[in-house]
């Protein structure tokens, strides 16, 4: 800034004091505080935009999992599964003769096959459709559909029988999906179809409004089941098989000898009770 003389009449000059324009610095510092904010207004924007987005990945992601069926059951439900089940079994007698009496499956005549030529019976609930269950489906076959351990349709009495539960939206993708695989499936038009997804509260979320019950597991699902006792060994079948492979079935035999030992043992300890008491 340049300092503002003033002429005298003799020729000399005269330094005056400095002067800022009225209007200068005010313009200045309006300008400096517009540019401040600007940018803070900008970090602003990103900040709740990037919040925003990752609130929408989630809540997307959360829906497509909800709508395909990932829900892979927890390994410590096994008590819960098995008391849900078994409502009516747990209110009979634990005695040697009655133990076995009262079996919760005998009304579905579409398992009858399966539990009496079989140790153990799967009830597979999956969909063609469904991207969750092509990798338990190729699991099953990869596991078991080349060896001699399945049950087939007329076949001799055998360790494992995986009967298929289909929520495949009609007879063509069902039918496609099961005739090369050593596989019992449910009928695609029986009504106990439906009535086994009520009873174990298993099914596909877009069948939720048809079948109008509370979903305990969703789409893939398979619950291993003891022929004898027809309880519920787990719940988590299909995970057992993606982990384990052919192992899931040693697995599950020896968890079917701990069920059996524990049946066994209260039925004995009752005995002892009952004679006491006469």
């Amino acid at each position: 800034m340049q300092r503002r003389v003033r002429h005298t009449t003799n020729g000399s000059t005269t330094a005056l004091p400095l002067r800022v324009r009225n209007d200068e610095y005010p313009r200045k510092t309006r300008a400096a505080a517009r540019r401040k904010l600007s940018k803070r207004a900008v970090i602003i924007t990103m900040i709740i935009l990037s919040i925003l987005t990752l609130v929408g990945l989630v809540l997307v992601w959360e829906s497509v999992m909800s709508f395909f069926g990932s829900s892979s059951p927890s390994r410590n439900s096994l008590q819960d599964d098995v008391a849900a089940h078994n409502h009516d079994v747990s209110r009979r007698h634990l005695d040697k003769s009655h133990f076995y009496e009262e079996c919760p499956l005998d009304r579905f005549s579409e398992l009858k096959y399966a539990l009496e030529h079989s140790k153990l019976v799967l009830l597979y609930f999956a969909a063609s459709w469904c991207p969750m269950s092509t990798p338990i489906s190729n699991a099953l076959d990869e596991a078991f559909g080349k060896g001699d351990v399945l049950l087939t349709p007329n076949g001799h009495r055998k360790t494992l029988s995986i009967v298929y539960v289909s929520s495949d939206k009609n007879l063509k993708e069902y039918t496609e999906y099961t005739h090369r695989r050593k596989w019992l499936p449910i009928p695609f038009d029986s009504p106990e179809k439906n009535q086994l997804k009520r009873h174990f509260a298993t099914c596909a979320h877009r069948e939720l409004e048809e079948l109008q019950f509370d979903r305990k597991h969703e789409i893939p699902t398979g619950i291993v089941i003891d022929s004898r006792t027809q309880g519920i060994i787990t719940t988590s079948g299909a995970d057992d098989v993606e982990e384990m492979g052919a192992g899931a079935l040693e697995h599950w035999l020896k968890m079917q000898g701990w069920a059996s030992q524990m049946a066994n043992s209260i039925a004995h300890e009752n005995d002892d009770n009952s004679q006491k008491m006469e």
